[in-house]
């Protein structure tokens, strides 16, 4: 690990940043990824929101778009970077695609933020699996003290068995309420098509934790499976139209720095030592100002385990907090921006008063 820091840092040493330029961008590199970095917002205030995107495998970029965000960013900087194999990030090598990797892209990443803004303090913020990196991140007490702050979105820092299970009961008694009325062909296939992948192919052992989330299935994995089972059904959005848009979707494809075909090619990667592992035993190390917020209606990772995560933190009761959006699903940054704009702001006037 300090071999790859000391390398980060000698790279960027010869190329500081112009403080006049704005926005920054550059790439950490280790073991055949490539991970570009992007730096937005208000930076020079020296307060920095180093963002942990969802996936495994997804992008940077359905988050930057939203009014959200944007607002955040005319307050704070905020570092997108893209994790390993994921958006717009280059090289993927499958031996490399463990949590132990992605916490130690993690650090270089900070320590190459360290770097560049030596005045700087910065607050984590990881939404789904960026939740459980994050959390799998501030685990070691020191890196914990690298940040100032952890927030966690709808995170997916409990991926048990026994936790996907719920996803799988609701998407099946939706799949049992369809199909109990009048279905069209195409929808009844559809629906008896999810039964028969949860009967015949979902292995997910809620006693063990074994389970083949990772295996292959129709191209992509298992997980992929169960997750657009769960879109189908309802269990992302209350309103997909409020978190990526016609508009919006046009942007990222033909206007923004954001590879969307190597999410669709390589999202979700198959992470070693994430599915079937539950870290909330071990929050008690865990003494941050934290923010956990959730979405009422999420069903991919389910608001049932937001209050166990606050309770098991090591934080004091007045520096920690939950806060529910009962007009979301997974994505409360994108379906009630106001009101998310709102508790991030609080929370880091705290963290940065």
């Amino acid at each position: 690990m300090m071999t790859r820091a000391l390398l980060a840092l000698a790279l960027f040493a010869s190329c500081s940043p112009d403080f006049q330029d704005g926005d920054e961008h550059f790439y950490i590199t280790d073991k055949g990824a490539s991970m570009p970095v992007w730096v937005t917002g208000n930076w020079r205030s020296n307060k920095i929101i180093v963002h942990v995107h969802g996936g495994p495998g997804t992008t940077n970029g359905i988050y930057y778009q939203k009014d959200s965000y944007q607002r955040l960013a005319d307050d704070y900087g905020i570092a997108f970077y893209e994790q390993r194999g994921s958006g717009s990030a280059h090289g993927l090598r499958r031996e490399h695609l463990t949590v132990e990797q992605f916490v130690a892209d993690l650090d270089d990443l900070l320590t190459v933020l360290a770097a560049r803004y030596p005045e700087a303090e910065f607050v984590l913020m990881g939404h789904s699996w960026g939740g459980h990196l994050g959390y799998a991140y501030l685990l070691d007490p020191v890196r914990q003290a690298r940040v100032k702050g952890w927030i966690e979105q709808d995170g997916a820092h409990d991926s048990s068995c026994r936790t996907w299970q719920l996803g799988v009961d609701w998407v099946l008694a939706h799949a049992a309420e369809v199909l109990a009325g009048a279905p069209s062909r195409k929808t009844r296939r559809f629906w008896e098509g999810a039964q028969a992948f949860y009967r015949d192919v979902w292995e997910c052992d809620v006693a063990t934790n074994e389970n083949n989330m990772n295996a292959p299935y129709e191209g992509s994995t298992v997980h992929l499976g169960h997750s657009l089972y769960v879109r189908a059904a309802g269990g992302y959005d209350v309103d997909p139209e409020r978190v990526l848009d016609t508009a919006e979707t046009l942007e990222l494809l033909f206007e923004s720095q954001f590879d969307l075909v190597a999410v669709t090619k390589h999202a979700p990667l198959p992470v070693e030592g994430y599915y079937g592992v539950d870290l909330t035993p071990r929050f008690g190390a865990i003494t941050l100002p934290t923010l956990i917020l959730w979405g009422r209606h999420d069903r991919i990772t389910p608001v049932v385990t937001a209050q166990p995560a606050l309770d098991a933190l090591g934080t004091p009761a007045d520096r920690k907090r939950l806060v529910i959006f009962e007009d979301s699903g997974h994505n409360p940054w994108a379906e009630e921006e106001d009101k998310f704009y709102e508790e991030v702001s609080r929370f880091l006037v705290e963290v940065w008063p």
